[in-house]
């Protein structure tokens, strides 16, 4: 072997050393296993930060939830506001090598809205014909006036999928073909998910690791303890108890932002329903009234969180100020179920066997039961307990609802009568008609007003008692740079470098 030959060969095996040296992953810790990584079909919360980084959007939201171009660049309502003009970013391509044009975005409207299991049905129901008037340009048309439909499409209505990929739901979910910053490689369930970063991206000088590996890991103590160790860079949904340990380590940094999210006590109210809430009002009131809200906070949450009784959180305009947080009143709890004549009501509640739902259910057990009713808690593992919400199969379940800009993705989804999330079998025509209307007023002083009706009807028949709303709190090591969080609680990818980068 000559020398020239060895130089070649030593240079080689040091470039390739440097380049594996290089690299960087970026090692997320997710409280839950998403569930199917399909768009159309997606359901968790934890789902959405992994499509964060895989599926781009046609629009966005930024810190102020104003929406902002992602693969739509610019936008404009015809007069009749029944037009919505897309003009699509240029030179983007799927992970697959398909180009991303206005067929595509046709092609996975349509996909959406036919696809037996799609989740997303309701939500881009109101657009009616997709018309592609050239490669980057594509009108969305409605029948009517529909108010919500960017804010629709800054979440999983709004992601393109390759429609090369996207026929069959199992076969993608399997191998998901997006136009994100990373392209999958691998998921074993309920441990991690894998995914690289995609040399095509349209904006790559912004996305700083070479990977990305989401690891499933469900207690955030445990969770808090590997960012602390260095074995994870970020950890979402740090406990409030232990936000100490991360505020007063300076290796470690913490993001956080007021959320959109809501938790709720679900209840099942279908007219078949065995449950002794389902047909007594005064019962759901009761329950209501058994529960200290502020207490549940500062017990479960060291009063990091807002307590609140509403589905829309009170940093939104929506926010009904004449529906002020009850306070707890037990004696009038205990009146209500004698009133009832149900003499000990007995009472199931289902929720995701994780540190934070089984704390609060716990001290919503004690409450209730100080009222008089027998409260049954019933902990299951994440994807049961998941399989069970969306059949309808509880009497009541512990829901973590990430959240919306806008009110109608919260409000029509969980209480009108065809929303996707209304599992408890609630049905109002007066609510529906309220909702429908704010669905086709796009100036905001008459959508307050609707949804302050909104607001009257669901809060008096308690379909669901909202408990609180989170603060999204995320741990990371300091040498993590480019971390923002916003009200959704998505940790998006774009920005987010090593020190060293």
């Amino acid at each position: 072997m000559t020398v020239s030959t060895k130089l070649t060969i030593l240079a080689g095996l040091m470039a390739i050393s440097m380049a594996s040296a290089s690299a960087e992953t970026l090692r997320v810790g997710l409280q839950d296993d998403p569930d199917t990584l399909d768009p159309a079909t997606g359901g968790t919360y934890t789902g959405r930060i992994v499509f964060a980084a895989l599926c781009d959007k046609l629009v966005d939201i930024n810190e102020k939830l104003e929406i902002v171009p992602q693969l739509a660049t610019e936008w404009s309502w015809n007069d009749s506001n029944t037009e919505l003009t897309l003009k699509l970013r240029e030179g983007v391509t799927f992970h697959d090598g398909t180009p991303f044009d206005a067929a595509a975005v046709k092609a996975n409207i349509e996909r959406m809205q036919t696809l037996k299991e799609s989740k997303r049905r309701s939500e881009l129901s109101p657009i009616k014909q997709v018309e592609v008037v050239d490669p980057t340009t594509v009108v969305l048309k409605l029948e009517t006036p529909f108010a919500p439909l960017l804010s629709v499409l800054t979440d999983r209505a709004g992601m393109m999928v390759s429609p090369s990929a996207g026929s069959s739901t199992d076969e993608f979910s399997a191998n998901p073909v997006c136009s994100g910053p990373y392209q999958f490689e691998s998921r074993s369930a309920r441990d991690k998910i894998s995914i690289k970063k995609y040399p095509g991206y349209w904006n790559a000088g912004e996305i700083g690791y070479d990977a990305i590996e989401y690891q499933i890991i469900p207690d955030s103590t445990v969770r808090l303890s590997r960012i602390q160790a260095s074995d994870l860079q970020v950890a979402e949904r740090i406990a409030p108890t232990d936000l100490e340990a991360i505020r007063s380590n300076a290796n470690l940094a913490l993001h956080t932002s007021a959320g959109l999210a809501v938790s709720h006590l679900f209840i099942n109210v279908r007219p078949d329903s065995k449950g002794v809430l389902a047909n007594k009002p005064e019962l759901r009131k009761a329950l209501e009234l058994s529960l200290d809200r502020n207490a549940i906070n500062k017990v479960a949450f060291n009063g990091e969180f807002t307590a609140d009784n509403q589905m829309i959180p009170p940093s939104s305009v929506y926010h009904s100020a004449k529906h002020p947080m009850p306070e707890r009143d037990v004696d009038a709890a205990k009146k209500l179920i004698e009133e009832s004549g149900v003499s000990n009501p007995t009472v199931e509640i289902t929720y995701e066997n994780s540190l934070t739902d089984g704390r609060v259910a716990q001290i919503i057990q004690s409450m209730a039961q100080e009222a008089g009713f027998t409260v049954n808690l019933l902990p299951l593992e994440t994807s049961s307990a998941i399989e069970r919400y969306l059949a309808g199969n509880f009497e009541l379940y512990i829901g973590n609802w990430s959240g919306r800009a806008d009110p109608d993705p919260t409000l029509y989804t969980f209480f009108g009568t065809g929303g996707s999330q209304n599992l408890n079998g609630y049905s109002s025509p007066k609510l529906d008609e309220v909702l429908i209307a704010a669905r086709k007023e796009l100036n905001a002083d008459p959508r307050k007003v609707l949804y302050e009706q909104a607001a009257d009807i669901y809060l008096n028949d308690r379909p669901t008692i909202p408990l609180y709303h989170p603060t999204w709190f995320y741990g990371a090591r300091a040498s993590v740079k480019g971390i923002s969080i916003y009200p959704d609680g998505i940790l998006r990818v774009t920005g987010v470098k090593p020190a060293s980068n």
